[in-house]
């Protein structure tokens, strides 16, 4: 009796102990951005994956994912019972003592499956975190196109508002030194006006797509991101093609998608391994108050003779045929999504490459015509309407570029590029 004390005292010393750990109250301060250099791309979707919030909670699952695994490979600890009954009267000479150890057994019959699906979910976990910090650097990447196109925009409208105010403010002097009429000034105020409105709306998306960015590298809002001209790499179609057909064991949300089906395949295992389950073995004995010592092994199983663990066993393998079709849809829409995308990548080229003809052309007709209104050969509705012709153009060849970049990211992202390939 004293040994077994001993013994269980031991167990215990080495269990674990509780530490709390409390909330806080307040939002931690984020670290500044480090140097002061213009941002790549690159480095603006390195920095993201390294700062954002929602990334750090996501991994913290990694570390739950790797709790159930160590759980699904540990076997139960066995139960011990020990009972003592005083003698307290009658023809018995002594007090009674019986034991018993169990141990059960079936984590053992189904510890393979158990610890193989406990493995595919920490890769899954691992799959899908790895997924969602590629996603993160893409928004990040996409994002700093997307304010550089704005910035782009910004100073074609500003440079456009700059001319027209001094358009607008000639005019005026020749309408007061008998020249020009009022309508002559109308078309250059109304073009102003409109610059001005565009302006507007320009800021205020710059604005959004700014707070977006600072949110995602754990910056407070309106905080400034130097960034570098966007320098986006064209995917040549026989690069596409070739990532496209090794799109499944190497896009993460893909293969986290395969490592859920392995999870469920080996559950589904299990649980028709659990059919005669439980199963306990050990040894029980004792001494009665007669003095006779007996002791004897222990065994105990369910018998499957109505239940035989049909509910658990359907589960699971409805969970592995809705996990196969999730798997082949998105597989199918993985394929499709980038197809589209190339097809709209090579119409958005051939756009781009016709708005930068058509701008230069514009910009040349303008230049033109300022030095014609100069020299009085041009009336100033022409002058007015030639210099906004050719902001817009210029405007459209910005936005189509920005476009063209941004879908040669999400292309790029689509494909999986920088993910290594199968060996």
């Amino acid at each position: 009796m004293k040994r077994a004390i001993v013994l269980a005292l031991a167990a215990l010393s080495g269990c674990a102990t509780y530490h709390p750990a409390p909330l806080a109250d307040t939002a931690m301060a984020a670290a500044p951005l480090p140097g002061t250099q213009a941002l790549t791309l690159a480095q603006l979707g390195a920095l993201a994956v390294q700062r954002d919030p929602e990334l750090t909670a996501a991994r913290a699952q990694a570390g739950i994912a790797q709790a159930e695994l160590l759980t699904a490979g540990t076997p139960p600890d066995p139960s011990l019972s020990i009972g003592v009954e005083a003698l307290l009267g009658g023809p018995a000479s002594m007090s009674s003592i019986a034991g018993s150890l169990v141990e059960d057994v079936s984590s053992l019959l189904t510890r393979s499956a158990t610890v193989n699906a406990a493995k595919a979910h920490l890769l899954q976990v691992n799959a899908g975190i790895l997924w969602q910090e590629w996603q993160t650097a893409a928004q990040a990447e996409q994002l700093g196109v997307a304010l550089s196109g704005e910035a782009a925009q910004l100073a074609s409208l500003r440079q456009d508002a700059h001319g027209l105010a001094a358009l607008a403010q000639e005019v005026q002097a020749q309408i007061a030194a008998g020249n020009l009429t009022q309508q002559d000034a109308s078309a250059a105020q109304t073009a102003l006006a409109t610059l001005r409105t565009a302006l507007d709306g320009e800021e205020q998306a710059q604005a959004r797509d700014g707070a977006q960015l600072d949110a995602l590298l754990a910056l407070p809002p309106g905080t400034p991101v130097r960034l570098a001209p966007p320098d986006v790499a064209v995917i040549p179609a026989a690069r596409a093609r070739q990532a496209l057909a090794t799109l499944a064991q190497r896009r993460p949300d893909l293969m986290a998608l395969r490592y859920g089906y392995t999870e469920a395949d080996e559950k589904l295992r299990a649980a028709i391994r659990s059919q005669f389950l439980p199963i306990s073995l050990g040894a029980q004995g004792g001494r009665d108050t007669s003095g006779v010592i007996s002791a004897g092994p222990q065994v105990m199983l369910s018998l499957p003779l109505f239940n035989r663990n049909r509910p658990a066993i359907a589960a699971a393998d409805a969970t592995r045929s809705a996990l196969r079709a999730q798997y082949a849809a998105s597989l199918a829409s993985a394929q499709s999504d980038a197809e589209a995308l190339g097809q709209s990548i090579a119409l958005l080229q051939r756009q781009s490459a016709q708005a930068d003809q058509a701008a230069a052309q514009a910009a040349a007709i303008a230049a033109d015509a300022r030095h014609a209104f100069a020299a009085g050969g041009l009336d100033a509705r022409v002058e007015t309407d030639l210099t906004t012709a050719a902001g817009e153009r210029a405007r459209t060849a910005i936005l189509l570029r920005t476009q063209l970049q941004t879908a040669e990211l999400s292309l790029a992202a689509l494909l999986g590029f920088g993910l290594p390939f199968p060996a």
